[in-house]
């Protein structure tokens, strides 16, 4: 279902997106625990949300948890943390928050930064 979500949100379905987000991530919470991978892929998903739609303040906090959650459970390098760390780059820079963009960007190898 997670990934029907993902689907709204790249049509632009934000409503739709966002009401079946929020109740992935409640199940998720529930039945898994809240820096379980596949909850953490919920907060990353509902964070880029949020970031479409302009919702940074709402935005920032998931995507944070993302990040840290990811780069605990799955290591700093994994392609899952990677890829949340380049939403939160992208966040800071839709925001206008070129300092906090470039702090994040500093945690992505040369590579990395390429492929971004």
């Amino acid at each position: 279902m997670n990934g029907f979500g993902v689907l709204l949100t790249k049509q632009k379905r934000y409503d739709e997106a966002e009401s079946l987000f929020e109740k992935v991530l409640k199940g998720r919470r529930q039945k898994l625990y809240d820096d379980h991978p596949d909850t953490l892929e919920t907060k990353n998903d509902l964070g880029v949300l949020y970031k479409e739609q302009g919702r940074y303040d709402e935005a920032e906090p998931l995507l944070r948890q993302a990040v840290e959650g990811r780069t605990e459970r799955l290591g700093p390098q994994h392609p899952h943390t990677l890829a949340s760390v380049k939403n939160l780059i992208e966040l800071y820079e839709a925001w206008g928050k070129p300092k906090e963009a470039e702090k994040w960007r500093a945690r992505l190898t040369h590579k990395e930064q390429a492929d971004e």
